[in-house]
């Protein structure tokens, strides 16, 4: 089993947590992140286009002229896809771009990405973070203090109220229950962040 340092608010190392040993020597599985990621980029796109087909477009009722004798070709609306103006042939219409994955592919993913920040060493284990009045300036205190740069996504089992209103004009900064993480989160953000009571569970899952 390996071991990660645990720190407190101040940055002072107060105690080990193990991983497994996976965690620090297998390579990463690009291939399942990258499953996950482009699922959730997916999700993400709202679908919400829209082109006219030839039977939407306005106008084109009458017949722009007659059938034959007149030397050119054959012409049932000026609403064909063929003119200026007219249709669209095959055009996008609006639909969900989602699909389904498997929990299991969607957890072993985030443990890979876990794992990402752990092999390159942006990763911080904390025993807790709490603030006792929602101020801005003892939040930045906290991640200078325990170094987790200017990009930095902090895990908690729940997040409390003042950390939360702490948190929120602190730019490439983001505060989030377990619960609620997933792959994308911990990859977009340079440095992870997560309470000790947080891995635990995470790994216990896995």
């Amino acid at each position: 089993m390996a071991a990660t340092a645990i720190y407190n608010l101040k940055g002072k190392e107060v105690g080990k947590v193990s991983l497994p040993d996976d965690f620090a020597k297998k390579r990463v599985n690009t291939k399942v992140l990258h499953q996950v990621v482009t699922n959730y980029l997916a999700s993400q796109h709202r679908g919400t286009h829209k082109t006219k087909k030839r039977g939407e477009v306005r106008g084109g009722g009458k017949k722009p002229w007659r059938q034959k004798g007149t030397g050119r070709a054959r012409a049932g609306s000026i609403r064909s896809p063929l003119w200026r103006g007219g249709g669209i042939i095959f055009g996008p219409v609006v639909r969900s771009y989602s699909y389904s994955i498997p929990h299991k592919i969607k957890h072993l993913a985030l443990l890979e990405a876990i794992k990402s920040k752990i092999q390159a060493e942006n990763f911080v284990v904390f025993d807790k973070i709490y603030l006792e009045r929602p101020k801005t300036k003892d939040m930045v205190s906290i991640i200078d203090s325990l170094n987790l740069g200017k990009k930095c996504l902090v895990v908690m089992e729940k997040v409390d109220d003042n950390v939360k209103l702490a948190s929120r004009n602190i730019p490439n900064f983001s505060v989030k229950n377990r619960k609620d993480i997933n792959t994308f989160d911990v990859l977009k953000y340079d440095k992870l962040a997560i309470s000790e009571e947080s891995l635990k569970k995470l790994v216990e899952v896995g």
